[in-house]
């Protein structure tokens, strides 16, 4: 599954950035789109299809980019951070003894000092609009910004197991088993970077269950969501 290009995130970010600096984008806030996934159900492949079809019915100043795992990197990269960091940073809480390793040898700031930085990107790329935020919280991370429509996907078990096997070339059981390590991993990182529950329904305006909505459904449905928000504030 290809994933956004790094060097398209880097472009937005620096765009802004030489607009009005960090933490400053933009008076005015959004439209964005959050996407919360269960593992295998098509988290990427949503957000891939949605940016262009965004770019036709929503253009604004600046093209919808989707930050997904380029997100740390770019955030690193804005803040003249050494990339190597960002597998300190995995998509769920470093365990206490790597994380004080790295901090006593110098090799890294601190982690929770590098989540908040990570959160804070969020909440200006949301402020700055026309991106697509994947993972990492980013519905609980931007949810005091105005503007965004926050996404959970979901889908059956046995349905992400076969979309993960045949993305990883392995079995639908070794596939199952990677989709419920993964749903943990984040389970644990939204729980604790923002002391909640990562499938609660109140926390999303959309919540898709891919099985039914295949990829060019569910983008149908999710601009068709987000254009009757962003017409009903002008």
């Amino acid at each position: 599954m290809p994933q956004p290009s790094l060097g398209r995130a880097e472009a937005y970010i620096n765009v802004h950035l030489s607009r009005s600096g960090h933490g400053h984008f933009s008076k005015t806030t959004g439209p964005f789109v959050t996407i919360s996934r269960e593992s295998g159900s098509g988290g990427s492949s949503l957000a891939n299809a949605l940016a262009p079809r965004l770019e036709q019915e929503l253009p604004g100043d600046s093209p919808w980019t989707v930050f997904d795992r380029n997100l740390v990197e770019a955030m690193l990269q804005s803040r003249h951070l050494p990339p190597r960091i960002a597998r300190f940073l995995p998509e769920d809480k470093v365990s206490e003894i790597d994380a004080s390793i790295g901090e006593l040898l110098g090799l890294h700031p601190s982690i929770w000092n590098l989540i908040q930085r990570t959160n804070d990107m969020m909440r200006e790329l949301a402020r700055a609009g026309h991106v697509i935020l994947v993972g990492r919280g980013a519905n609980c991370a931007t949810a005091d910004v105005d503007n965004g429509l926050h996404l959970r996907l979901v889908a059956p078990a046995e349905f992400r197991a076969n979309r993960m096997a045949q993305e990883l070339s392995v079995t639908a059981d070794a596939a199952a088993t990677h989709n419920a390590r993964a749903d943990a991993a984040r389970r644990s990182y939204v729980r604790s970077v923002f002391d909640a529950e990562i499938d609660r329904a109140s926390y999303y305006d959309l919540v898709i269950n891919t099985a039914r909505f295949p990829t060019e459904q569910a983008v149908d449905l999710v601009v068709g969501a987000l254009r009757n928000r962003v017409v009903a504030l002008v």
